[in-house]
């Protein structure tokens, strides 16, 4: 039988929603930094973009991949390896020699079956049919742009509907027994299809409609995510409006779906002009990225509690170029702020805690208790909601610490109980993990208030 406590927390200010709150609330704020890495000058044939990045951590060093798109209309990929995000517009570009037309949009990971790295990307060749589908190369030496296999198509038949339908931007993940295909179609369409990991990168199942749009509201890009510790998956889709492109967000329980909107309305996007703030404005576009990957392997999964995401951009003016294939565009990072909420709980500070062997309820009445002595404004109200199972109502807390902040505080009474932290809006809620991420207990109440 559960035991459902409400315990007042004395916290700074009126708070918005805090990471990882964002599951339930969709609410995201980032900080942009300057471009870090742009076309680079050629004298025979000047870059006008590099574009479509994909990236992981390897060895001490990130191994990125991005569309290389020439004056002359060539377009194919380049490679590049750094050690700090700060030098990557200095470092040595290696242009992948894949095919003498067209190559572009790759994602890179490690395949643990195989033991190999994989690069997924999209090739164009008039001497096909199809002319245009999702290709693979491999390598077991990720630091060596020369070692790549030659492109081997993944499919090769026409996607639904013939050549009158478009694929575009191919994106591989994996669960336990099946790899995944995912992609757009450039016309509000977003599609899935799966194989058996024995049989990956082939044996590809006929295609699923996952969701329909205008083509302004879903139009490309597409990347899903697994959620680090959670058994929850993130897809994020570009999308238009009036001179920008912006991103949206989806989230599902499980790869087949079904993809429930997060962040996805233009008033309400996952990263847009509306959500990022900029130094020093450089870009008036959320286009074509990637979150940095916890791992590196075929399940792609993202610490939702430390977001980045890695995009290309470009101003109001170099967006309006004649064709797309003109438009400058840049790569820069996206960093996820901390929210209000964060901001108070990091900012209540104890010089000393002691619990000893006390239960949940009774640590963090006394967490109340002593956060008044370190308040410096009005209370806020907020609340914390506590639902126990037995495992956790019969856990005992101790805590011995210096200088910890209320958050720390929270979360160590959260693991040593073997409960689960979730911040929202109006409070906390301290559930036990065998349950889904809970719903905002304050959301009915949040949509009346002023």
């Amino acid at each position: 039988m559960k035991l459902y406590t409400l315990l007042s927390l004395c916290l700074i200010s009126t708070l918005h929603a805090a990471d990882p709150a964002w599951l339930s609330t969709g609410e995201f704020q980032w900080q942009s930094s300057p471009p870090l890495i742009g076309p680079a000058a050629d004298a025979s044939d000047p870059d006008v973009a590099l574009k479509d990045p994909t990236m992981v951590f390897h060895e001490g060093k990130w191994h990125l991949f991005a569309t290389h798109r020439r004056a002359s209309g060539k377009v194919d990929m380049q490679y590049l390896c750094f050690a700090d995000w700060k030098d990557a517009g200095k470092a040595t570009r290696h242009t992948l020699e894949f095919h003498d037309q067209y190559h572009c949009a790759p994602q890179v990971f490690f395949f643990t079956p195989h033991q190999k790295w994989y690069l997924i990307y999209q090739l164009a060749d008039e001497r096909r049919a199809p002319k245009m589908g999702p290709f693979f190369s491999t390598t077991s030496t990720l630091a060596d742009p020369k070692s790549w296999t030659q492109p081997q198509p993944m499919i090769e038949t026409l996607p639904e509907g013939g050549d009158k339908i478009r694929w575009i931007d191919f994106w591989v993940i994996c669960d336990a027994t099946k790899a995944h295909l995912f992609y757009t179609s450039d016309d509000g369409h977003f599609w899935r299809r799966e194989t058996a990991l024995s049989k990956f990168p082939l044996g590809w199942s006929k295609p699923e409609l996952l969701l329909k749009d205008t083509k302004d509201e879903l139009f490309e890009a597409s990347h899903t995510y697994k959620l680090k510790g959670r058994d929850q998956y993130l897809t994020l889709i570009e999308a238009m409006r009036p001179g920008q492109r912006y991103y949206k967000a989806w989230l599902a329980d499980k790869l087949e779906g079904p993809w429930k909107p997060l962040a996805a309305t233009r008033d309400h996007p996952f990263a847009s002009t509306a959500n990022v703030s900029q130094k020093e404005p450089w870009t008036t576009s959320v286009s074509h990225g990637e979150l940095i990957r916890s791992s590196n392997n075929e399940t792609l999964e993202v610490d939702p509690a430390n977001l980045r995401f890695v995009f290309q951009g470009v101003d109001a003016e170099g967006y309006q170029a004649q064709k797309y294939g003109s438009i400058p565009w840049q790569i820069g990072i996206l960093d996820l702020q901390m929210s209000h909420l964060e901001q108070s709980l990091n900012s209540i500070v104890f010089p000393t805690l002691d619990i000893q062997e006390v239960d949940v309820g009774e640590a963090t009445s006394y967490l109340q208790i002593k956060s008044r002595e370190f308040q410096m404004a009005k209370p806020a109200g907020l609340n914390l909601v506590g639902r126990y199972d037995e495992k956790s109502s019969a856990a005992k807390i101790s805590l011995n610490a210096e200088n910890i902040s209320y958050r720390e505080a929270l979360e160590e009474i959260a693991r040593q109980s073997g409960m689960r932290l979730t911040l929202f809006q109006k409070g906390a809620v301290l559930s036990p993990k065998s349950e889904k991420v809970p719903e905002n207990p304050w959301q009915d109440r949040q949509k009346t208030e002023p």
